[in-house]
């Protein structure tokens, strides 16, 4: 072939072109600067515990935390609490969570009662949990019971809250719509209320997540005779610093692993939302 050939390309085969892997790298470096910060925040607690800026009753070496952590976990003392702690916390979630959704849409699906209720709620959700501590000691003793009671009244009122503000937020002209369309009560709260709160509902859960595993902590701190939080308190006060550590490892663990639960089924259950960018 002699001259000069001339290549063309169609701008729509750009268009179709495979994006470049960003996700892959913004991912990857996320992951990176995660682990270079912990071990930075590992690096700095053995430089205070080396050059003992603090006294080494108070704060344990990372080598001691990790030998309390490991020998909580092979006798089963460390083991053996952290379940009572997620028992109650979840079992609290649980209940919390049903019965604030469920008042929520029941609130939510009414202005009147949402302006009747909510000055109410706010005001009773301002109470300081712990506060009530006598009373759950009278209404369900010592232990496990009462951690499981001050979860439920703080995620209950998280979930409340939440679903009250999604059912409110439900936009009108869709509610008109299908009730022009002869939809029931039911078959709207079902097709478009329902739908319209689920986000409200996952924020709530994830934020209750967190929030109930804490009151459950500082319930048995206070009430309980075993659990995380009873290991934290009774180790202070032997001054076995090393498992009180151990203790709050093992409750970052916990919350982690609960976090990364919650971020699954948020992207699970929010697939059909469209991205915003």
């Amino acid at each position: 072939m002699t001259g000069t050939e001339v290549v063309t390309t169609n701008p729509a085969q750009l268009d179709d072109a495979p994006p470049v892997p960003r996700q892959g790298y913004r991912r990857a470096f996320v992951i990176a600067t995660r682990i270079i910060l912990v071990a930075a925040a590992i690096g700095a607690w053995q430089l205070i515990c080396t050059t003992k800026l603090v006294n080494p009753l108070f704060v344990p070496s990372p080598g001691a935390t990790v030998q309390a952590f490991v020998n909580g976990i092979h006798d089963g003392s460390l083991r053996a609490a952290s379940l009572e702690t997620l028992k109650a916390a979840m079992i609290g979630f649980c209940i919390g969570m049903a019965a604030g959704t469920i008042s929520g849409l029941v609130i939510g699906l009414s202005q009147t009662a949402t302006k009747v209720l909510n000055p109410l709620v706010t005001v009773i959700n301002s109470m300081p949990r712990i506060a009530l501590a006598p009373l759950f000691v009278l209404w369900f003793g010592t232990g496990t019971n009462s951690a499981i009671a001050l979860v439920v009244s703080l995620v209950f009122f998280i979930a409340l809250t939440n679903v009250i503000t999604g059912a409110q937020a439900t936009e009108r002209n869709q509610l008109t719509l299908a009730k022009l369309c002869g939809a029931s009560r039911w078959q709207t709260i079902y097709w478009v209320v329902l739908p319209a709160t689920v986000p409200w509902i996952i924020a709530a859960a994830r934020l209750s997540l967190a929030y109930g595993l804490s009151a459950a902590i500082v319930s048995e701190m206070f009430l309980g005779q075993v659990g995380l939080g009873y290991v934290i308190v009774s180790g202070s006060g032997f001054f076995q610093m090393p498992n009180v550590f151990a203790a709050i490892i093992a409750t970052v663990i916990i919350a982690g692993v609960l976090d990364q639960i919650a971020s699954l089924a948020e992207r699970r259950f929010l697939r059909w939302r469209p991205a915003h960018h």
